[in-house]
């Protein structure tokens, strides 16, 4: 009898001890926003621009015409949040992407689920952003979670228009 209350013992302890290294790789490599790009889209060619907010020269001045660093007309933008990590149970992390602009008018805001499963260590988020290319906007992007790094990522686009 004593024999089987040793094996039962080990077996909780070999459990517990999983359940706790799991908890601790977790914690260990939170998820994290590693970058925040935005792409104007060219609505007469149905392209993209580059990354826009990692021009170091960047004039946004009358977008919608094209002018400025522009390159063409634009009045759509698109934002992608990158975030890196492993090993996240499923629906365990959140990311919640918000793009402000005047006064705090919310142009667009979304939470989904951060998935990093299996092998993969990188999700891409996208929030497409209507009407654009005359007000500054504010990206903010936060996670939501356990195995979530606190951090709040923010960028602001200078769109600005006049004569």
């Amino acid at each position: 009898m004593p024999r089987r209350n040793t094996k039962l013992v080990f077996l909780v302890i070999t459990f517990l001890l999983l359940g706790a290294l799991s908890v601790f790789s977790q914690t260990k490599n939170p998820a994290k926003i590693s970058a925040i790009r935005a792409q104007l889209f060219y609505d007469s060619t149905g392209t993209f621009s580059s990354d826009i907010l990692s021009r170091k020269e960047l004039a946004l001045w009358n977008t919608i015409i094209g002018e400025g660093s522009a390159e063409a007309p634009s009045t759509s933008t698109f934002i992608t949040v990158e975030v890196n990590g492993r090993n996240l149970p499923v629906g365990s992390v959140k990311l919640e992407i918000t793009a402000t602009g005047r006064r705090n008018r919310v142009f667009q805001k979304k939470i989904i689920g951060v998935e990093l499963y299996d092998q993969r260590t990188k999700f891409y988020a996208p929030l497409w952003l209507y009407d654009t290319g005359c007000e500054e906007i504010k990206i903010s992007a936060r996670l939501i979670g356990k195995s979530a790094s606190p951090n709040v990522v923010r960028k602001t686009i200078p769109f600005a228009c006049g004569e």
